[in-house]
């Protein structure tokens, strides 16, 4: 077990350096605990502890709570920001700019998203998060309605971030709606389960540009490699399967996450070791400049936040329920 305590380092052809360093994963996982206190559930810990390791930055807990607290009190008692305003914090703050300015332009992007139709939800903050200026919102509730045509009861709030995403496309609204359910489809019919986690996998590929069989091949050949090293893919995995993919080298990919397991900070969270491992992938991807689409930058941005909201949420209706 000792041998996965040392600093990962891994190198890489095409993104010039994949690296993942442990003892700062959990250091940021530590401070996070101390800062935070218990009340903040250990995969949202995890998950915003990565997201700053990927970066190499160790967390300054104090400020880290501080501007967490300050997003929370910027939405109304009844706001769905108070549900995500822990790990909204680490996404904004991986942002360069001003945080009483981020907490300003987030609040304008979720009004005008309102103001276009789309309902009152988490999400919606995370589709403002990864909002452009230059997207339409009434282009962002046209793929959202077309999604329903495929998906009328599995379509929710759930998949606002992925039409944020997928509005910054070129192609008509029919045709991308069209290739995530052809993803969908084979997904489905490979073995994979169907709902939210997979209908969000079909729309972050679909972001990426029409149906294109090799792509769904390598998402598939990525679940295949992890399940031969022990590592269980489960439907939570489905996105960080389809970023891992696009990274285009799941064997490093699959030490990662096989690292991770080892970890103390995952003691009791092993089944977050894919999902990390993803957000190292992703960060390498966003370090490479060379080859990198503004459509995968978002894609990237897009499952980090949905990442979070969903453990938000999660954890959220597990409190309410009192398990």
């Amino acid at each position: 077990m000792e041998l996965f305590r040392f600093i990962f380092v891994m190198k890489r052809n095409d993104l010039g350096g994949f690296k993942m360093d442990i003892t700062l994963l959990e250091r940021n996982a530590e401070v996070l605990r101390q800062t935070a206190g218990k009340w903040v559930d250990k995969r949202l810990v995890l998950l915003t502890a990565a997201q700053f390791a990927a970066r190499n930055e160790l967390i300054n807990g104090q400020e880290y709570m501080n501007f967490s607290v300050k997003l929370k009190k910027a939405g109304s008692f009844f706001s769905p920001l108070r549900t995500i305003h822990f790990p909204m914090a680490g996404l904004l703050l991986s942002k360069e700019g001003d945080p009483d300015e981020m907490i300003t332009h987030l609040q304008k992007r979720y009004e005008t998203l309102r103001s276009a139709g789309l309902r009152s939800s988490p999400y919606t903050y995370i589709a403002a998060f990864l909002l452009d200026s230059s997207t339409h919102p009434e282009r962002i509730k046209n793929i959202y309605n077309e999604m329903k045509r495929f998906h009328v009861f599995l379509t929710s709030n759930e998949d606002y971030p992925a039409a944020v995403v997928m509005a910054n496309r070129s192609e008509s609204v029919t045709d991308l709606v069209d290739a995530s359910e052809a993803y969908y489809r084979f997904f489905n019919n490979h073995g994979f389960w169907k709902g939210n986690d997979l209908q969000f996998l079909a729309n972050m590929l679909a972001a990426n540009g029409l149906y294109n069989e090799k792509t769904a091949e390598a998402v598939l050949n990525v679940k295949q490699e992890f399940e031969k090293n022990g590592l269980k893919i489960k439907g939570m995995h489905y996105p960080a399967v389809g970023m891992m993919a696009l990274s285009d080298d799941i064997e490093e990919c699959v030490q990662t996450a096989l690292a991770l397991r080892h970890s103390p900070a995952l003691k009791w969270s092993k089944e977050m070791a894919v999902t990390l491992a993803s957000i190292f992938a992703s960060q390498a991807m966003i370090e490479s400049a060379a080859g990198l689409t503004a459509a995968v930058q978002a894609m990237i941005q897009s499952q980090q936040a949905v990442l979070a909201a969903s453990t938000a949420s999660a954890v959220a209706a597990s409190s309410s329920t009192g398990s």
